[in-house]
């Protein structure tokens, strides 16, 4: 057998997989939100698994996964685990590779640096304190540093770990981890949602105050919008929120309603991902808009403009008003073709932060370098060699 590696930058990476063009590949899998139920479905449903390029689909195993989903009984959901791992070891080939921590370096008299779970880095608490020395030379401007690559800024569309950093920057999700934490608080919800006796209805009542970065006041219209362009464009995204979502409703325009498919527990945790945003005024209901010019959320920052591969710049919303006004008004992220290039950079005071992904040689090295600070952040970042069940070898599947 001959096998040919191949090597592409992050967005022709994921529209190869995701088009079934790839008969194996690897990735890397960061959970979206904190339940088992996040290792599973996107790789075994037939409505997540297309895209993330494992092209899957067994109704039996969508059976086990529902249930396991919907049911708090912890014996009975176990039960059902073990099924759905002998199922998915029979029929769904993936390797495991191995479990990595994340690193993130920084320069001296950088504060405020927290990372939540699911990977969750809030920029508006960082600040420098009386002793830093900021890359920029004005303690208004933090510089950080990343090897990751957008993929798309577009809520309907977006599932890279990168992408909801950006996403979740410029804005406010309706419910919201308190920075550093797993501890879910209301986000753009005025307070937690009111949930039917059945535990398939969750409502949302809204703040009252909130806007996105140009001014326009936010109503429920927005959430509802969300919804129904996230089902017409088809994002890569998808499948995470209408596997467990059946429809949205707009009652009033401060009340937002799901109405689920079965009773979630872990709903309040979904409502914490990129996808529960509301939709940026500017952007069309019948096209993604991977690359946008700005991005005009209703989060404590805007982005104002982005240099594919190079950096990004991202400014204070002058309309925010949710927790954490941001301390520093301007986030440079700094692209980088490699960890060496990055950690060299922190190293020499060209960024104040090196973030995803820094890697462990660059992180034990830098260890010894004084006046940086490494952490360690030990989440559960899994690696694993995927196969595409509808790539066809030789005339065979």
């Amino acid at each position: 057998m001959k096998v040919n590696l191949k090597s592409q930058n992050w967005a022709e990476y994921v529209d190869s997989f995701v088009a079934g063009k790839l008969p194996v590949f690897i990735l890397g899998w960061f959970p979206d939100f904190v339940d088992p139920e996040t290792w599973l479905s996107p790789f075994a449903s037939c409505e997540q698994s297309p895209g993330n390029g494992v092209n899957y689909c067994n109704p039996e195993m969508d059976k086990l996964l529902l249930a396991a989903a919907s049911t708090t009984d912890h014996d009975k959901r176990a039960e059902l685990y073990k099924q759905i791992g002998e199922l998915y070891a029979e029929e769904v080939p993936t390797i495991p590779l191995f479990w990595e921590p994340e690193f993130i370096i920084n320069r001296p008299g950088v504060e405020g640096i927290k990372i939540g779970a699911p990977f969750e880095f809030n920029y508006n608490i960082l600040s420098f304190g009386p002793d830093a020395k900021p890359a920029s030379g004005s303690t208004d401007t933090i510089i950080i540093g990343s090897t990751d690559e957008v993929n798309s800024l577009d809520a309907a569309d977006a599932y890279a770990t990168h992408d909801w950093e950006i996403i979740k920057n410029t804005g406010i999700t309706l419910m919201s981890y308190v920075p550093g934490t797993a501890d879910l608080v209301p986000g753009a919800a005025a307070e937690p949602p009111t949930i039917s006796e059945d535990g398939k209805t969750y409502t949302f009542k809204l703040r009252s105050d909130l806007k996105f970065a140009d001014g326009t006041p936010v109503t429920s219209k927005d959430y509802l919008r969300a919804w129904e362009r996230l089902n017409k464009l088809d994002g890569q995204v998808k499948g995470l929120i209408t596997g467990y979502v059946a429809n949205v409703t707009a009652p009033d325009d401060l009340t937002v309603v799901y109405e689920l498919k079965a009773p979630f527990a872990f709903f309040p945790a979904l409502a914490a991902t990129a996808p529960f945003n509301p939709v940026p005024p500017d952007f069309p209901d019948d096209k993604i808009v991977q690359f946008p010019e700005t991005l005009n959320g209703i989060g404590p920052y805007r982005m104002v403009s982005h240099k594919v591969g190079e950096q990004m710049v991202l400014e204070a919303n002058p309309y925010y008003t949710g927790a954490d006004k941001p301390k520093i008004k301007t986030v440079i992220i700094k692209y980088f073709a490699d960890p060496t290039t990055m950690a060299n950079a922190v190293e020499n005071g060209t960024i104040d932060i090196a973030w995803r992904t820094v890697g462990p040689v660059e992180a034990v090295r830098l260890q010894s370098v004084q006046g940086l600070t490494v952490t360690t952040i030990n989440a559960p970042a899994l690696r694993y060699l995927v196969f595409n069940h509808t790539y066809m070898v030789g005339g065979g599947q």
